[in-house]
């Protein structure tokens, strides 16, 4: 990240911290998972409009996030998510993308992922999708589990309206994706295996009500433990 990045970055960073402080009575949880150095990816649940800010916030060091392509443009925002380092996400032709943060987690950046690939309609968790797990195998990376919930009430799908609530974010221990083989060409199986235990240690850090039911992981994954 270049010097004006690099600004951009701490001045952003603190005026959404103090906003979140004062709106959301923002809470952290479990921040010492996240390892203070090297490649991660944090992976979330993704519910509002508000997720990648807050999260951005929530990790104890600079992040880089994923962002569809719709959203570069806007010419303010082409020019701050340029300056920051986001990735662009052209939704169908993922490959690039992929390339991208694989590159930008060997270099040691921490990558925020949302596998869900698109926010959830209700609030719940929703299928996720296998490309955090190519991610984590090309570049050697762990997992970070995570999970944000009361934006969804502050700011839902749908909603032009921010309301001030209480949210939490929620950080669980690394996970390394258990397969050695060759990154190029991970097998279908391996994919669908730790994209299911990724996606449950998700499950296992929200409330109750926000998580998906036994017959959904069934029909998503083949399984459901």
């Amino acid at each position: 990240m270049k010097l004006w990045g690099k600004f951009v970055y701490g001045f952003s960073w603190l005026l959404i911290t103090v906003l979140a402080r004062l709106m959301f009575r923002i809470r952290f949880e479990g921040r010492r998972n996240v390892p203070p150095r090297g490649p991660l990816i944090i992976a979330s649940n993704h519910v509002s409009n508000l997720d990648p800010p807050l999260i951005g916030i929530a990790v104890p060091r600079k992040v880089r996030h994923m962002a569809k392509r719709e959203l570069f443009k806007v010419a303010l925002l082409f020019a701050f998510m340029k300056s920051i380092g986001t990735i662009m996400v052209d939704r169908g032709h993922g490959k690039q993308a992929l390339l991208d943060a694989v590159a930008a987690l060997k270099s040691g950046d921490c990558v925020v992922i949302f596998p869900e690939g698109t926010r959830s309609p209700d609030g719940r968790l929703h299928k996720g999708h296998s490309g955090m797990i190519i991610m984590a195998v090309r570049a050697g990376s762990p997992v970070v589990p995570t999970v944000i919930f009361g934006s969804e009430k502050a700011m839902g799908k749908g909603s032009k309206r921010i309301r001030s609530v209480p949210v939490t974010v929620r950080f669980g221990e690394p996970y390394t994706v258990v397969y050695s083989g060759e990154g190029e060409s991970v097998p279908r199986d391996v994919l669908e295996r730790e994209c299911f235990a990724v996606m449950s240690r998700i499950e296992a850090l929200l409330p109750a009500e926000m998580r998906p039911t036994a017959e959904e992981k069934l029909a998503w994954y083949g399984r459901s433990e």
